[in-house]
């Protein structure tokens, strides 16, 4: 049952997560259909982190593995949430 879950939350990390953070960053959602954001995250999510541990593999030599995928998932994500946090001005620095 375990390994279910895990399927499934590895799968929506996958396909899923990292897609809908650079939609929501780079496209306006109010133009945008639901179901328009859902197949572009998707997309964008299957391009990306293929491409970018294809990347990082090719060039620089990264082993391809279960950690070093999971990593770059990550910073996939963190940074257009930091790119929207910043644009928002939630970083801004007030005294």
């Amino acid at each position: 049952m375990i390994e279910l879950l895990l399927a499934i939350l590895g799968g929506v990390f996958l396909f899923f997560i990292p897609g809908m953070a650079w939609c929501l960053l780079l496209f306006d959602r109010k133009e945008m259909d639901i179901f328009e954001v859902f197949a572009l995250s998707i997309a964008l999510s299957i391009s990306l982190s293929t491409l970018s541990i294809l990347f990082l593999n090719m060039w620089y030599g990264v082993k391809i593995t279960l950690f070093n995928a999971w990593i770059i998932l990550s910073v996939l994500t963190v940074i257009p949430v930091f790119i929207h946090m910043w644009k928002s001005g939630r970083f801004s620095i007030r005294n």
